[in-house]
């Protein structure tokens, strides 16, 4: 495949890992329960394609595009990480929902970070 569609790919599953975080930290922020939450299912299924789409994508683009060849660069541990993080905020506004306002504010953020990264590639 082209490093086009593997790009499309990434993309997609980062729509659906933001749009599912936003969804449960709403709901926990407006005071909703792991109980009460008739979407739970869906969102974290939502979630866990979504991150499965991200890491399929970006490896399949690192590979089309031939920047495999000497290894993993530098930046994509960097990307790893910040997904990883991303990755575990899903278990905070249902363990901590006090903490669902700091997710909706940390998660844009680390977004950036990482499309940054993507971006400049400083390493």
């Amino acid at each position: 495949m082209s490093p086009e569609v593997y790009k499309l790919v990434h993309v997609a599953g980062i729509l659906m890992v933001f749009m599912s975080l936003g969804g449960l930290a709403l709901h926990a922020i407006n005071g909703g329960t792991k109980d009460s939450n008739g979407g739970r299912r869906l969102t974290t299924m939502t979630y866990g394609i979504g991150l499965f789409l991200i890491l399929l994508g970006g490896f399949g683009w690192l590979g089309a595009a031939g920047m495999m060849s000497a290894g993993m660069p530098g930046w994509t541990w960097a990307k790893l990480g910040i997904w990883m993080a991303v990755g575990a905020l899903l278990a905070l506004p249902t363990v901590k929902p006090e903490l669902s306002r700091l997710v909706w504010i940390v998660a844009p953020l680390l977004g950036v970070l990482g499309a940054w990264i993507a971006r400049a590639k400083p390493f």
